[in-house]
């Protein structure tokens, strides 16, 4: 709290009760993860840091005047790439939002970080991460013992991650597995079979990145050997033990004890196998990033890989890889494939239409 905040919050607390009005200011926080509440935390670091130095007075520093947040993003965002300097802005936003103080990030602001971004250095942006592909989940598939319970949920949790598009954190845990985080053995799963005949499974994630509230993660057979839906399968039959509590990816360890599937258990162990192979290291964001490529060079509707992975906007965009044959792959599938999914939409209809 700010002594802006704080004269608001008596000022509101003439119409209603304290305790509501500051339910209200956690909720706020709520808004983001704590992952993204540390980014935003940096942000506020400095510009409290750099508002020390300069003697800047309290009652100025909120509301900030659009002439003080250029000031600091000129002076202290030299040599920041536009992704840092973003972070800071939407932090010191969300503070003056939980404060109750106008924000007023205008157009002025928006051209000092334009300039500032442009004199970055080209190594002031972290590279894009490389993305998982195909090879790299056939590599862990020849190499890895499917019928060991830790290998066997590894090769599970990598191929459920590639084709759901999914973020590392929902198929492991960081430390411990909590249940009103993640997915456990018990957690709605549904499944059955497409007009085309083709298998599709699914599995309740209580809380996602783009849905803290949860939603049902799907993935559909690929029938290939690196298929999420045979790999997933396996997983439960290799660790058909399990606790119906425990964690949905866990495992049995030598030990007898069932252990959920840390993220640095799983890409210690795959980049154990990539790299002994000659494949550079990847990070668990890759697999998401390589997932939205692979689908996308399969031809598959943009807006249904957006669909698929959970993006909530066009973001994934950025994500993109190979662009330039993905392009003409799109084009080219919707120019050869509209007889094609006009004959399943009327399979489909039919269907419907016989089951009623």
């Amino acid at each position: 709290m700010t002594p802006y905040g704080l004269g608001r919050l008596q000022h509101l607390c003439q119409f209603l009760p304290l305790h509501i009005i500051s339910r209200e200011r956690v909720i706020l926080v709520c808004a983001v993860t704590t992952s993204i509440l540390k980014n935003y935390g940096a942000g506020l670091l400095w510009f409290t840091q750099f508002c020390d130095d300069f003697n800047v007075p309290e009652s100025l520093r909120m509301p900030a005047p659009e002439w003080l947040l250029s000031i600091f993003i000129t002076t202290c965002g030299a040599g920041s790439g536009g992704g840092s300097l973003r972070t800071w802005l939407l932090g010191l936003e969300l503070w003056h939002i939980i404060n109750s103080a106008p924000w007023r990030g205008a157009g002025h602001l928006k051209h000092a970080t334009q300039g500032v971004r442009r004199q970055a250095p080209d190594d002031s942006s972290r590279p894009k991460c490389l993305p998982a592909t195909l090879a790299h989940l056939k590599l862990l598939r020849s190499h890895l013992n499917l019928n060991n319970t830790f290998y066997a949920a590894i090769f599970a949790a990598a191929t459920v991650a590639f084709w759901c598009q999914c973020c590392i954190g929902e198929v492991c845990v960081d430390s411990q597995f909590n249940a009103c985080m993640h997915a456990s053995r018990d957690s709605p799963q549904k499944g059955g079979l497409t007009v085309s005949n083709i298998a599709f499974y699914s599995f309740w994630a209580p809380r996602t990145k783009t849905k803290p509230q949860g939603e049902f993660i799907m993935w559909t057979d690929s029938g290939c050997d690196c298929s999420a839906h045979w790999a997933f399968k396996n997983h439960l039959k290799v660790n058909r033990l399990a606790p119906s509590s425990s964690h949905l990816f866990g495992f049995e360890g030598s030990d007898g004890i069932f252990y959920p599937m840390k993220r640095s258990w799983f890409i210690s162990r795959c980049n154990e196998v990539w790299s002994s192979n000659g494949e550079v290291p990847l990070t668990g964001h890759s697999f998401r990033i390589g997932s939205t490529t692979h689908l996308l060079l399969m031809g598959m509707d943009p807006f249904i890989v957006m669909v698929q992975g959970r993006w909530k906007s066009a973001a994934f965009l950025d994500y993109w890889c190979s662009c330039e044959e993905i392009i003409p792959t799109c084009i080219g599938f919707s120019q050869s494939s509209t007889q094609l999914i006009l004959n399943t939409m009327c399979s489909f209809k039919q269907r419907i239409i016989g089951s009623l």
